[in-house]
């Protein structure tokens, strides 16, 4: 063979060469992203501060770090992010522990699983339209008043009547509880003058604030106690299908929950600010500090029985659940993707 045959031998079997390791590598990546391309559809039930945890765990890409491409949504409702999840346009939820409830009770042949705890109580404060000092309050103060409440049956409308309850006041009979104003509606009727008090969370609260259009007087989970407020569930062939996933989803927002705990708070507020786009990295800082001096936010992802018991003293007190139809703790609640997390992550 001529040195100049030999040379072209040489060539083709470099390029030959270059092709197999340039077509393992582009399998090997094309493997990789199909690993991290596992779409999970989430739906929350609004837009809010309260659940700064949950955006955490987008912003620091902790769901992606897990493999998961999850979308988000906001319903607007609980109702609503029910019937997405029943109806099989999202796959995992976080809305208010008695949708569960309701759930296992109704004739749907699907029912949902709580696997995963967010916040362990009421995320929203009672406010006033006129200028008080919160030391001063005294519940005995809204007899006879226009209250804005939230949906009937809803967990922000059930943890309020029971804190109204539990000081004394009847509010079936001795305030006027508006509960037919929609989630979207509700700031624009306070700002317009609707109510004499409210219960509103972060970030609306922060606005009302600025505007001198109220004044926040007690936070409602003083009042009701640790009761798990919000979480995450999926149907139970959801789980069933997909525990991979929902594996690696709490696991994402356990690690989420750990940074939240301790981070600083304007470190937090420029993480998740995109997402709020009407409050500034200042706004947010200030209501992490609001709330966690509350006691807002669970660092543990476990929900246990106790609190899903007095979930249900709530429901039933609220009259939106009959005493004989109370739900076994094990038939809406799953430990064990929070268990495993909590041994896992540090």
């Amino acid at each position: 063979m001529s040195d100049l045959g030999i040379v072209r031998g040489r060539v083709a079997a470099g390029y030959a060469c270059s092709l197999v390791f340039a077509t393992a590598a582009a399998l090997a990546t094309a493997v990789s992203t199909a690993q991290a391309d596992t779409k999970v559809r989430y739906v929350e039930v609004v837009r809010n501060l309260a659940y700064l945890p949950s955006y955490v765990a987008f912003a620091k890409g902790y769901f992606k770090e897990a493999g998961l491409d999850v979308s988000i949504s906001t319903a607007q409702g609980g109702d609503k992010a029910t019937a997405m999840i029943l109806g099989g346009n999202a796959d995992i939820t976080l809305v208010g522990p008695e949708t569960a409830v309701y759930v296992w009770n109704s004739e749907s042949p699907e029912k949902m699983k709580i696997f995963c705890s967010l916040t362990g109580t009421s995320t929203n404060f009672f406010i006033s339209r006129k200028k008080m000092d919160p030391a001063t309050f005294k519940w005995s103060m809204i007899k006879g008043s226009t209250v804005l409440g939230w949906r009937p049956g809803s967990t922000p409308e059930l943890f309020m009547q029971y804190a109204i309850r539990k000081n004394g006041i009847d509010p079936a009979k001795d305030i006027t509880d508006v509960t037919n104003i929609g989630v979207p509606a509700r700031l624009g009727a306070w700002m317009s003058g609707k109510g004499d008090y409210a219960i509103f969370s972060e970030p609306e609260l922060t606005r009302i604030e600025k505007d001198g259009k109220g004044y926040p007087l007690r936070f409602v989970g003083s009042d009701v106690g640790q009761v798990d407020y919000t979480l995450f569930m999926a149907t139970d062939s959801y789980i069933k299908k997909n525990p991979k996933i929902i594996q690696d989803f709490t696991n994402a927002i356990y690690k989420a929950q750990l940074f939240t705990k301790t981070a600083d708070p304007a470190e937090l507020g420029k993480l998740v600010v995109k997402y709020f786009p009407v409050v500034t990295v200042q706004d947010i800082a200030n209501a992490v500090l609001r709330y966690r001096k509350v006691g807002l936010w669970r660092d543990d992802p476990v929900v246990y029985e106790k609190p899903m018991e007095t979930l249900q003293d709530i429901l039933i007190q609220g009259g939106a659940q009959k005493a004989d139809k109370r739900v076994k703790y094990s038939d809406i609640v799953l430990t064990s993707f929070a268990e495993k997390a909590k041994a896992t992550i540090h």
